[in-house]
């Protein structure tokens, strides 16, 4: 994500330099063809134009705030993961206690299960931010896991689910066992497990449901038929003067629809994405820290005016 509040030069170029380029050779050869006569007998219709270049704007915002609403959707699920990952720690620290009526036994061995409980919760939501980034490597992990479970993973389709899974069964075992009471198992650390599962499902239905594909089909097709016939208009009125209109309006229409492009896909890794590997850091700094625990690593910062 962004968030230095102006856009450098060498981000716009990344994006859009080789269209800059296009329109500064085609510019320069219309206003050329212009100058030695080759439009002396045609009239381009620079009105009809201009009211289909008022239409293509309309239907780039259109497209372009739908595209913002799905990674504004996406940040806000990830928001939602956020408060439950630190509600969860909350219940586990305090609902997760030495069963009643046998010795309550070194405080250690109650700290062990709360550690492996939110760490496990940890590797599931580093899980789904691999998953959804298409990640290749899984180490990240191995920290956060047991060997065996850690292991296992290798033969889970989805690991994220597999991981929220063995949650859900690892907090079965242990109120079967005693060390959870029953309300606090079935209306609140369940509750949590079913809250994760609806918030992946939501993260997986934005990844692999893209905006249709008509919309930014005709839209980038009339923003490109636009672009290619607005020199005509300018240059019969402006002579060389429409050069550099022309550019900096193709340029303006054509990095509008590559943003709504980019901003429709907010899990891909790119510079305009939700900040998942921030978002993954403060948790597991709260999380740490409500277990008590005094060493936690630091939070990501930007770099280069990016937080990722």
């Amino acid at each position: 994500m962004i968030v230095r509040k102006t856009v450098r030069l060498k981000w716009i170029l990344k994006i859009d330099g080789w269209n800059i380029l296009f329109f500064l050779a085609y510019g320069y050869l219309v206003c050329v063809m212009h100058a030695y006569g080759f439009f002396a007998h045609l009239t381009f219709p620079d009105t009809e134009i201009s009211v289909f270049g008022i239409a293509v704007a309309i239907m780039l915002g259109f497209r372009n705030n739908e595209a913002y609403n799905r990674f504004w959707e996406a940040r806000i699920v990830w928001g939602d993961l956020t408060n439950a990952a630190r509600n969860f720690a909350s219940q586990v620290v305090n609902y997760v206690r030495h069963p009643e009526g046998q010795d309550n036994g070194p405080q250690a061995a109650a700290a062990a299960i709360h550690r492996e409980l939110v760490y496990r919760q940890l590797a599931f939501l580093n899980a789904l931010r691999l998953q959804l980034r298409q990640e290749k490597t899984w180490e990240e992990l191995k920290p956060l896991l047991p060997d065996a479970e850690f292991q296992a993973l290798d033969r889970a389709a989805n690991k994220a689910t597999q991981l929220n899974h063995q949650q859900s069964l690892r907090l079965s075992e242990l109120h079967s066992a005693g060390w959870i009471k029953d309300q606090a198992y079935v209306y609140g650390l369940m509750e949590s497990v079913k809250t994760f599962f609806s918030a992946q499902g939501r993260c997986e239905r934005i990844k692999t449901t893209p905006l249709p594909r008509q919309y930014g089909f005709f839209t980038k097709s009339f923003v490109w038929i636009f672009v290619l016939l607005l020199p005509f208009g300018l240059v019969q009125h402006l002579g060389w003067g429409a050069f550099p209109i022309y550019v900096m309006l193709a340029t303006i229409f054509t990095i509008t629809e590559r943003i709504g492009n980019r901003t429709e896909a907010p899990f891909e890794g790119k510079l305009e994405d939700v900040p998942m590997s921030a978002i993954c850091r403060n948790i597991e700094i709260d999380l740490r820290q409500q277990l008590g625990e005094d060493s936690v690593p630091a939070p990501l910062e930007p770099k280069d005016g990016v937080l990722m």
